[in-house]
């Protein structure tokens, strides 16, 4: 199976600034392959002579181009660019790659022109340049590494290699095999430069697990202080908590706000101090140019404002992908535990596209990353041979479980339907039958699992009252040890 890894760069000052320049050259390449896309594209619109027409974009009447085709190919463009200066200062192959991803975009681009013409997306742009001085990722093919010693030695183009004063290596990871690797990748990354390891480790998908029963399973609602809660159809119950989430979320906004204030709600751009300049200009290789050297400053320095907010968000970003590296280990670890071959979560697409349920809400529901988590689900489950079910969740909450209330899809609920039971409290819910009170968020788990129990074929005989009623809270920061998270992943 083909996994990215990515890794954190640990480069020296010499080496950073080789990969910076490199960066900088796959940008500039990237805009003149948008630039020479574009003029052909609008040469060719110019011969036809009834291209240029007017539009309604909303409420205003515009002039343009019509939308058609581009007929610009990756080698067209290798054809026309492998004279460029920015073409030249980069190894081949890695050039190549970096043509490609303009190639895929144009291909891109043209199925849009043919849903645009259905009706079913919005008048679709050719690729836009990047940003001028930018950086954009290099990536080399195999092809183009060279394994020694525990390291890969990638190519340099003849242009660039007279001037490097080190020796320009890759180290592998010590869990990476290095017959796996297939693609290695330098990106940047809110300030900082990141390599992302694309492996083959050799696994294969598995279609059925014999380990695993196929009539049980794990189902699971999210929330936002109960992150996931989990009701299982041995009878078990778990809630994943959220409040440490929520409390990483919070410090991001303040700390946000804080380097904000008094800028424009779109500032983001890195301001350089000159006072601090020179003394870092002092790390930076003579051979860099003085693009390259200020970008230098701002990845060394730690005063200038943008290097704090990216500081925060790439904070942020790796709590969060933590949290749902964590999350999804658990769970499949659960299920492998259990002998458990069905997952089942509920998610509605789009749900929390335009949210407005207020400022503090949207911060504490909005953004806890569930749905990277069923992302991630989606590739680890085929690892093990568990079956991931994402069913829609519309009015499971406000059923009754207990009282089999009806579930139906959003949008289809008859009119003067009522749920039998309702929530008492928050956290609580009350069934009419014998008024038993019960966890709102397992009662939302069972009936997300009740919509799908036919189709799957499970039995809900011991998902009961008890099962119900008190769930085990668990902190995936503290109350799981190393040791039972290894455990776990070696029972099959």
């Amino acid at each position: 199976m083909y996994k990215t890894v990515p890794v954190k760069a640990r480069f020296t000052d010499e080496e950073k600034a080789f990969w910076i320049n490199q960066c900088e050259h796959a940008n500039s390449l990237i805009n003149s392959a948008i630039y020479h896309t574009r003029q052909t594209h609008y040469s060719k619109l110019e011969q036809q002579g009834d291209a240029f027409t007017t539009y309604w974009c909303g409420d205003e009447l515009l002039k343009g181009w019509k939308t058609y085709k581009c007929s610009t190919t990756y080698p067209e463009l290798d054809k026309a660019l492998k004279d460029s200066p920015h073409y030249k200062a980069m190894a081949a192959q890695s050039a190549q790659q970096t043509l490609k991803t303009v190639g895929e975009s144009i291909t891109s681009y043209n199925g849009l022109v043919n849903v645009f013409y259905k009706g079913e997306v919005d008048r679709p742009s050719l690729p836009k340049y990047r940003k001028r001085g930018g950086l954009a990722a290099c990536t080399f093919p195999r092809q183009a590494l060279n394994y020694k010693d525990g390291c890969f030695y990638p190519s340099i183009s003849r242009q660039t290699k007279p001037h490097l004063l080190t020796e320009i290596k890759l180290h592998l990871p010590e869990f990476i095999d290095s017959d796996w690797v297939k693609e290695v990748t330098v990106r940047p990354y809110l300030g900082e430069l990141w390599i992302d390891w694309v492996i083959d480790d050799g696994k294969e998908p598995i279609n059925s697990n014999p380990n695993l029963d196929y009539t049980q399973a794990w189902s699971f609602d999210h929330g936002g202080t109960n992150w996931l809660t989990g009701v299982s159809t041995h009878g078990k119950s778990l809630i994943i908590d959220g409040r440490k989430l929520k409390a990483m979320n919070q410090g991001y906004c303040r700390l946000v706000a804080k380097y904000k204030q008094g800028k424009s709600d779109f500032y983001w751009a890195g301001v350089l101090h000159e006072e601090n300049e020179p003394a870092l200009l002092q790390r930076v290789p003579d051979y860099a140019d003085r693009s390259t050297k200020q970008r230098l400053v701002h990845f060394l320095g730690d005063n200038a404002s943008d290097a704090n907010l990216d500081r925060v968000q790439r904070k942020r970003n790796n709590q969060m992908r933590d949290a749902v590296n964590k999350a999804a280990r658990f769970i499949i670890n659960r299920c492998l535990n259990d002998r458990v071959g069905n997952l089942v979560i509920g998610w509605n697409d789009g749900q929390k596209n335009g949210s407005n349920m207020g400022k503090r809400n949207n911060q504490n529901f909005v953004v806890i990353p569930t749905g990277r988590l069923i992302e991630r689900l989606k590739q680890l489950c085929p690892e093990y041979g568990i079956i991931l079910t994402i069913t829609e969740e519309a009015y499971t909450s406000k059923a009754s479980y207990l009282d089999g209330d009806s579930l139906y899809k959003h949008g289809e609920k008859p009119a003067g339907w009522k749920p039998s039971g309702q929530r008492v409290k928050r956290g609580l819910y009350k069934s009419r039958r014998d008024g038993h009170i019960i966890n709102a968020d397992c009662n939302g788990a069972a009936n997300i699992m009740r919509k799908v129990a036919t189709q799957l074929g499970l039995s809900l005989a011991e998902v009961g009252r008890g099962a119900l009623t008190l769930p085990r809270r668990v902190d995936l920061f503290k109350g799981l040890s190393k040791s039972y998270r290894k455990r776990c992943s070696g029972v099959f």
